[in-house]
């Protein structure tokens, strides 16, 4: 599971210290938007929740607590637009949120928190010079702390019109929407930034930008190191990339009092709302009421469950610190080893003189890092890729290995179309698969020590 906290409300800037309580209690209810009265019951156990996405233009109050999600995995989509007070009416001074943004990313590192400069809207005073100047000015100031900045530009609903009404803002027209693109990515690219869409159709590949995901499972596989299968989230429009989670936030409850907000209705709703908050109540808003159903909401982690690990198979560990030096090559750490005996509960690998648990390893992830340092024997690899350097793509995938399966046959298919049909998303699988179909060359790995 993937919980989204969240598309509705600012749960980090308002509604931390409530969060942080259903963390401890290990649950929280949330009301079907559609249905009032009917309440989904939501485990928190770090075991189901694969990932936790934030929204936010303002998680200071998470700064000094990051250490209560140590169990879970979790990245921040943190918002900071060129706006003043007059359509961000709460949102703090921008040089305090860029610090906020700073130490967050200090904290958890650029990869985990991304930059959103969303919507873009135009206004009599807002033009496309003002966007590209404003833009570079915070992409200079989050220069370092961050990867990714996600963009997209303001649809104009029926309630977002209705608090944009005292506004001149409109939505861009197509020919400013690629004028502003063109040198978005520019600058972007200067401080070291790559630039996504937002749940638009529009196509601004050509310009460097691609579609995102805001809730990413590519992202969320990297940072894992794990696989998920994981499908796109059909409550989401159409153009949205995102893939299934579960929000645990609540219309009209955001104090920001932004005049483009979608998630708000109009700001005598959210001060009703706003009074009904009880840090302690297992709902965001109110409490549970006697017309109300609550419903346990069922569960699952996506990650795919790797096969059994078998004598032979090639793993990595989880702490390699606790077990022995890491390999190197040139200076690049290789956690990387082979599997000589397994029981149930623990294992010895090669080059390790103690036993390991079996929860203290994992599985290689098939185009993972470690994946550098393994080839098919007789055809080794030309060379190596070390951490941090470009991958030059190929037209499956990055893996030498299975670059070469390409050349090898069973039964009128090549490895790789097998692999990929069966889905074999680690290593280990790979080697059950030559196993099973009778190749006796298997893997290799590029150190002696291990292999």
């Amino acid at each position: 599971m993937i919980l989204s906290v969240s598309r509705r409300t600012d749960i980090p800037a308002f509604y931390s210290e409530w969060f942080f309580n259903r963390i401890k209690e290990g649950f929280v209810y949330v009301r079907n938007p559609l249905n009032i009265h009917l309440v989904s019951r939501i485990s928190l156990d770090p075991k189901l929740i694969d990932c936790i996405v934030f929204w936010s233009k303002n998680p200071k109050p998470m700064l000094k607590r990051l250490d209560e999600l140590k169990d879970y995995m979790y990245y921040f989509q943190f918002t900071i637009n060129p706006y003043n007070e007059y359509l961000e009416n709460r949102v703090p001074k921008k040089q305090q949120i860029i610090d906020t943004f700073h130490k967050l990313s200090d904290a958890i590192g650029p990869q985990r928190t991304i930059w959103r400069y969303d919507p873009i809207l135009l206004t009599n005073d807002i033009d496309i010079n003002y966007h590209v100047t404003y833009f570079e000015e915070i992409a200079k100031r989050l220069y370092g702390y961050t990867n990714t900045c996600v963009i997209s530009f303001v649809d104009l609903y029926s309630k977002t019109q209705r608090n944009l009404k005292d506004t001149s803002a409109r939505e861009l027209t197509m020919p400013e929407i690629f004028e502003l693109a063109s040198k978005l990515i520019i600058i972007a690219q200067k401080y070291g930034m790559k630039i996504q869409s937002c749940a638009e159709d529009i196509a601004l590949e050509k310009y460097g930008i691609v579609h995102g995901k805001c809730i990413d499972n590519v992202l969320i596989e990297d940072l894992l190191d794990l696989k998920l299968v994981v499908s796109k989230d059909k409550n989401q429009r159409k153009e949205c990339g995102c893939v299934q989670s579960i929000d645990i936030g609540e219309y009209n409850t955001c104090l920001h009092g932004c005049k483009y907000c979608y998630a708000n209705f109009d700001s005598k709703t959210v001060e009703k709302k706003q009074g009904f908050h009880n840090p302690n109540s297992p709902l965001l808003i109110g409490k549970i009421e006697d017309n109300d159903r609550i419903v346990e909401r069922k569960l699952f982690s996506f990650v795919k469950l790797p096969e059994p690990y078998e004598i032979g198979d090639f793993v990595k560990l989880i702490h390699p610190e606790k077990y022995c030096k890491e390999f190197s090559i040139a200076n690049n750490p290789v956690n990387i080893f082979k599997i000589n005996t397994i029981n149930s509960n623990e294992c010895f690998l090669n080059g390790v003189e103690h036993c390991v648990p079996i929860d203290e390893i994992k599985p290689i992830k098939v185009n993972g890092i470690e994946d550098r340092w393994i080839y098919y024997n007789p055809s080794a690899s030309s060379s190596i890729v070390f951490p941090g350097k470009e991958l030059t793509p190929q037209q499956m995938n990055y893996s030498y290995y299975l670059d070469t399966f390409k050349k090898y046959f069973y039964k009128g298919k090549n490895y790789c179309e097998i692999a990929e049909k069966k889905n074999l998303c680690y290593v280990h699988e790979i080697q059950h698969l030559l196993k099973e179909i009778g190749d006796n060359k298997g893997l290799k790995i590029n150190i002696n020590k291990i292999c």
